[in-house]
């Protein structure tokens, strides 16, 4: 038989329900017919005509049809294959999925840096100090002030514990129990009445001549039930993985009866990109920069004022000419 091809559109879940359709579907297609048997019988009895033919037997009872269950459905890893198999039996098959998860979205862009956080609480105050050192005694010798009146009577104590219960005593011996009385006689069983005799046997008589042609028998009787149809069977045949986000195809490779599916299940979708990351921690201080080049030289101070007339002009001049 040509290839069943039943392709149909699954969202980007690959929910089980979808697979849940497509077998229905298939199960319409690999549904079998039994065509009807019929059977004759022919009687022939002596001195007499031949009965008519019988009814047709009834038709056998359909084959069993065979049955599909979805059983675990598990996520694979992204980039491995997708796989099918049966747990079940070729009668009532029960197809255990694997189907690959799509590849991780792309990394989300860095966060903004984040405010500058506000200022924190002030903090608890902190515990009293140590009291200081007592004062003087003042001074002039007071006398002691008079005793104070006796306190009231404090209330009554709690009330002591009650004893223990004393030990239960030991129970008294039972009583014998009484002698069983004795069981009635059954009854005589009544005689059984005698048998009589057989008779003796007649002698066989002679034997008649053939006697005329009888009428026409009844129609035989209906044929019997036609035997049942060979129940179908289901086969898992080839797994390919498809490209994210086509459609699942399920194909029979078998016949109507001896069904072999051969699945071609899409990889999940890849994930979507990531959300925006979170504000990064605050930098480390940068090193010291290195030191800056040496300025240029300054301009010439202006000339000084001239200095006051002395004795010792020669020297001086002497010692700005480096004398």
């Amino acid at each position: 038989m040509a290839d069943s091809h039943i392709p149909f559109p699954v969202p980007p879940d690959n929910s089980v329900e979808s697979l849940r359709i497509a077998f229905q579907q298939l199960a319409q297609s690999t549904e079998k017919h039994v065509g009807t048997v019929t059977s004759t019988t022919t009687s022939s009895i002596s001195g007499s005509a031949a009965g008519s033919a019988g009814s047709a037997g009834v038709q056998g009872t359909k084959g069993t049809a065979a049955t599909i269950e979805i059983g675990t459905v598990t996520t694979g890893l992204p980039g491995t294959s997708a796989a099918v198999s049966n747990s079940g039996t070729d009668y009532a098959a029960v197809f255990d999925f694997t189907i690959p998860m799509g590849f991780t979205g792309a990394t989300g862009p860095t966060g903004a840096t984040g405010d500058t956080g506000d200022t924190g609480a002030t903090g608890a105050t902190g515990p009293t100090g140590p009291m200081g050192p007592t004062g003087p005694s003042g001074g002039g010798g007071g006398t002691t002030g008079p005793t104070g009146p006796t306190g009231p009577t404090g209330p009554t104590g709690p009330q002591g514990p009650i004893g223990l219960t004393g030990a239960t005593g030991p129970q008294g011996p039972t009583g014998l129990t009484g002698a069983t009385g004795p069981q009635g006689p059954t009854g005589p069983t009544g005689p059984a009445g005698a048998t009589g005799s057989v008779g003796a046997t007649g002698a066989t008589g002679p034997t008649g001549s053939t006697g005329l042609t009888g009428p026409t028998g009844p129609s035989g009787a209906t044929g019997a039930t036609g035997a049942s149809g060979t129940a179908a069977t289901i086969a898992v045949g080839t797994v390919t993985t498809g490209l994210p986000e086509t459609s699942v195809i399920i194909t029979n490779s078998g016949t109507s009866s001896a069904a072999v599916f051969n699945f071609t299940i899409p990889q999940g979708a890849t994930g979507a990109t990531g959300p925006t990351g979170a504000n990064g921690p605050t930098g480390l201080t940068g090193a010291t920069g290195a030191t800056g080049l040496t300025g240029t030289t300054g301009p010439t101070g202006a000339t000084g004022a001239t200095g006051p007339a002395g004795g010792g002009s020669i020297l001086l001049w002497q010692l700005r000419r480096g004398l």
